[in-house]
């Protein structure tokens, strides 16, 4: 499923990724995908946009920061036995 937080709205892009894990047999993924805003200026997060490519099952959760900090840890799960495929865009 995809994951919306925040706005992109009027936002600078500032991290696209396309995180990919290949599958593991019978069993679900979980991967973690970090990012911290170099400290250049007072920028925080925005907006966070998690666009499930496989559109399966999997999940991506925020663990740490997110919207209002500097920086976001997100979560990924695959569905059981399926790739994770997520195409992430960080907004400040």
């Amino acid at each position: 499923s995809h994951t919306f937080l925040g706005t992109s709205v009027m936002r600078a892009l500032v991290y696209k990724t396309n995180a990919t894990y290949s599958a593991l047999t019978f069993r679900k993924r979980i991967e973690f995908m970090n990012y911290t805003i170099p400290k250049s200026g007072n920028s925080v997060i925005q907006g966070i946009l998690a666009y499930d490519l496989t559109h399966s099952g999997a999940t991506a959760n925020i663990t740490e920061g997110g919207i209002g900090y500097n920086k976001v840890k997100i979560r990924m799960k695959s569905d059981r036995g399926n790739e994770i495929n997520y195409e992430i865009y960080i907004y400040a």
